[in-house]
């Protein structure tokens, strides 16, 4: 069997590939973003619930952890490529496979390209094992090695194949750095995937754009480029420094589509204390909001804008001490933006969305801008949620401001509006579930603090309902009403809820509760 002859193999198993799997997603839903990122994967359990998908682990470990190494494991793996290399087989290639797939890619990926590196393998022959594992693999971490082994041996014939399968949430990692090593245009390529990809994907790719030069991949960076899904802080400072947000906003015509990015990248650097680079590492920042200050004084208002303006706002009146910003003019600005906030067109723009019957992400933008521009938006937040019961975000903000003498009111509304009896133990059927958990862990946590007993049909669900976190929301608010002293009717339930309680933890605060 000739190394030319691996890619036309038979697959290993019945199980598809993710290649194929890929191609299907392309032929529905174009080239990307895919819905939920590509998931379910060919390997993914139906019967299994992650609370973190791949996708989230690999972006979490990247940005905030350390992989552990593993160069014996990846040894091993380049000797056996080499006895691959050395008498092909397809036994030997699904060993390989088989072999791979039960690593963690993230973990091998570094130590595999130093020992494939250091090897001294015919380049074109390890690129076909590569090209095999690809195009042939029905296992995340198998396919993800393969596409590794494919940025040290690629060239340009593997663009499609990696972009294609870098679509895929849990892969767009390894296909962005198989780009930026095997294609001479590497930007370019990597700004293709980008566009393809939301999520971690997306902060993955748009990193490998940092100091780019091409005029359009600068402009898509200050325009959507930034945007992610996670959070827009992780790029944000990125857009505005590789993108040159100051220079694009001196040009003579500004755009709406360039005002509104400018407007989310401000609003994301003014958040300073975050996951990335923000206001305090931008040294363009203070004539870049003299400047988006101007261009606001003209423009139409949009949520878009007022959201952005109110973040500014707050970061003027309050500053970090490391920015060491002339105060007067600090002072003036703060004034400026404060008067966008006071204008009378941008409030009737508020309480036009917030009037909208429908739509949940333009009435919570409506509503967090609400109090910044004048408008006391809590009647409008309740009618909302009699119409749309299950917007988490609504409830957090009008729970928030609800006085303590009025949170009996708010409890009685949540007692008619959330479907209590369904809220039991057991697992979640889908989003429709898991928004109703949110929302009545918030109304258990809200309930704590008014007289004891209020909302109590809320907490006694919480106590008995699935997931953990509802449950020790639930002892937490009864401890905070009674203490030990319990009433029988609520002994009952926590002895009950005891005796069932599969959280070694909690059991043993429930337990420690009624045997006081």
């Amino acid at each position: 069997m000739t190394p030319g002859e691996w890619l036309v193999s038979d697959d290993i198993d019945d199980q598809t590939t993710f290649l194929a799997h890929a191609i299907s997603l392309a032929a529905l839903h174009g080239p990307g973003p895919w819905p939920a990122e590509g998931r379910p994967l060919p390997d993914d359990s139906p019967d299994e619930r992650k609370l973190l998908n791949s996708t989230v682990l690999d972006g979490v470990q990247t940005h905030h952890a350390t992989a552990p190494a593993e160069p014996d494991v990846a040894a091993a793996a380049v000797a056996t490529i080499t006895d691959i290399v050395a008498a092909p087989s397809d036994s030997a290639l699904a060993a390989l496979h088989d072999q791979l797939a039960e690593r963690s890619a993230l973990a091998l990926a570094d130590a595999l390209v130093r020992e494939l590196r250091a090897a001294t393998l015919p380049r074109d022959e390890v690129r076909s094992v590569a090209r095999w594992l690809t195009e042939h693999g029905t296992r995340r971490n198998a396919v993800a090695l393969g596409i590794v082994i494919l940025g040290v041996t690629g060239d340009e014939r593997d663009r499609e194949l990696l972009l294609t399968l870098g679509t895929l949430g849990d892969l767009t990692l390894y296909a962005v750095v198989a780009l930026g090593n095997s294609q001479p245009d590497r930007h370019r390529a990597v700004y293709q995937l980008a566009r393809r990809v939301d999520g971690w994907g997306r902060i993955h790719a748009v990193e490998r754009l940092a100091r780019t030069t091409d005029p359009e991949i600068k402009a898509w960076l200050l325009r959507t480029g930034f945007r992610n899904g996670v959070m827009n802080e992780y790029l944000a400072h990125l857009a505005a420094t590789t993108g040159d947000l100051r220079g694009a906003l001196l040009a003579s015509e500004v755009g709406d589509e360039l005002l509104d990015g400018a407007a989310d990248i401000l609003a994301a650097l003014a958040l300073h204390g975050g996951p990335a680079a923000d206001i305090r590492h931008y040294p363009d920042a203070l004539p870049v909001l003299i400047r988006f200050a101007e261009l606001l004084a003209t423009a139409a208002p949009t949520l878009t804008r007022i959201r952005s303006t109110r973040t500014i706002t707050g970061l003027l009146n309050d500053p970090p001490p490391e920015l060491d910003w002339p105060s007067d003019e600090v002072t003036g600005l703060a004034t400026e933006y404060a008067a966008l906030l006071a204008r009378t067109d941008w409030a009737d723009e508020v309480r036009a969305r917030l009037a909208q019957p429908e739509g949940e992400f333009g009435f919570n933008q409506a509503l967090s801008c609400a109090e910044a521009v004048g408008i006391q938006a809590y009647p409008q937040a309740l009618a909302h949620l009699r119409r749309n019961p299950r917007n988490g975000y609504a409830w957090q903000w009008v729970s928030k401001r609800t006085p303590d003498h009025a949170v009996a009111a708010l409890a009685d509304l949540a007692q008619d509006l959330l479907p209590l009896d369904e809220i039991t133990r057991g697992p979640k059927p889908g989003g429709r579930r898991r928004a109703d958990d949110h929302i009545l862990e918030i109304m258990v946590s809200t309930v704590r603090r008014a007289a004891s007993g209020t909302g109590l049909p809320l907490v006694r669900s919480a106590l008995g309902a699935n997931p953990v976190r509802l449950r020790r929301a639930a002892l937490r608010t009864l401890v905070e009403w009674y203490g030990h002293d319990l009433p029988d009717d609520i002994r009952s339930w926590v002895t009950a809820t005891a005796a069932t309680e599969p959280d070694d933890e909690l059991r043993r605060e429930l337990t420690a509760l009624i045997d006081h």
